[in-house]
């Protein structure tokens, strides 16, 4: 049996949600707006400062901000589906538009930074003078600083709501501030060297820093795209997590004996938990779904957004099982000593 009569928390249900006084996901939306604002701002920046300089690094920055554009522009599209409540066709509601939003920005990630490769690469096979440096490294200097502070806003957010779609968001503009700090040094080389001797070349500098800024992007992506197709195999929530969970149930002993079957994934920024509890069978079907329901309720103290299905088996007196982490979830918190299950009438 579920918790509550609604399918997801914060879509109407009656166990405890986040108070009103803290931050909720419907406030998601409103942050990846931040990040449409600030990129759509850089990308005109950095066009500007390319073209005034030629440099090779700083053009593909500016277009890599458009992809960035587009993906924090997903990222706000998703943060809004996902927010819809459940219906007939989705009983489970629509997180998952988080993860399937998180998988295509990666992959917008992974195809910007190849095309960088082949920028840098066919900027290195020919000749190229960089006029008018100085400009372009203060632009890419104030991009670093710009994605920066956004990034640790989205971060924070994207934590405190559980949104996969913001830290994606946050994990993306993070790899364009290593990568802006990476070229911005480099130009500062190259015009240093000709100011230390005007016969010396260094224009390569731009295009091998072109390089580097593909493997950070590459690397963001292929980490983004990992996180975001474990979440759509709905793999298990972590080893700390179920640790919680099983402390959480624990607190209920000696009414509850012990669990079996415990499942757990992620929706979006939703924990989805079902679990069988054991129960001492000489409890009547009302205290035994009232110890359930505090089960519930303590697993939503440390998880507000979390969907916990329970499911009642009776068993003879006997002690609290011993948690053993680290078993199958199907395995995990059998019995030991006198508990057993209780025969069931033929």
């Amino acid at each position: 049996m579920t918790d509550s009569p609604a399918a997801l928390p914060g879509a109407g249900g009656s166990g405890k949600e986040a108070r009103p006084s803290e931050v909720g996901p419907e406030h998601g939306p409103k942050y990846a707006l931040l990040s449409i604002v600030s990129n759509a701002s850089l990308i005109v920046l950095k066009l500007l400062a390319g073209l005034l300089t030629g440099s090779v690094a700083i053009i593909s920055e500016a277009a890599h901000s458009c992809l960035d554009l587009l993906a924090a522009f997903m990222t706000w599209t998703a943060l809004r589906f996902s927010q819809h409540p459940p219906d007939r066709d989705h009983p489970f509601g629509h997180g998952k538009a988080e993860n399937l939003a998180s998988l295509f920005e990666a992959l917008l990630i992974v195809a910007g930074g190849l095309y960088i490769v082949k920028e840098a690469v066919e900027a290195l096979m020919g000749e190229r003078e960089l006029p008018s440096l100085s400009a372009g490294a203060a632009v890419m200097f104030l991009s670093s600083v710009v994605n920066f502070l956004v990034s640790r806003f989205l971060f924070k957010k994207g934590e405190l709501l559980g949104s996969p779609a913001l830290v994606a968001d946050a994990w993306h503009l993070r790899a364009d501030v290593y990568s802006s700090l990476g070229i911005t040094g480099a130009l500062l080389v190259i015009q240093a060297g000709a100011w230390i001797n005007p016969a010396w070349n260094l224009d390569f500098i731009d295009s091998a820093a072109a390089l580097v800024v593909s493997f950070f992007i590459l690397k963001t992506g292929w980490t983004l795209a990992r996180e975001a197709a474990t979440n759509l195999l709905d793999h298990s929530l972590a080893q700390e997590e179920l640790r919680l969970i099983e402390d959480r149930i624990a607190t209920r002993a000696p009414g509850v004996r012990g669990y079996r079957r415990l499942r757990t994934r992620r929706s979006g920024p939703f924990r989805m938990i079902a679990v069988e509890l054991l129960v001492d069978g000489s409890l009547s079907l009302w205290e035994a779904h009232d110890l359930g329901q505090k089960v519930a309720d303590d697993i939503r103290e440390s998880y507000p957004r979390a969907d916990v299905t329970f499911h009642l088996e009776p068993v003879h007196p006997g002690p609290f099982c011993e948690f053993r982490p680290g078993r199958l979830p199907g395995d995990r918190g059998r019995l030991r000593g006198g508990g057993a299950p209780a025969p069931r009438d033929a």
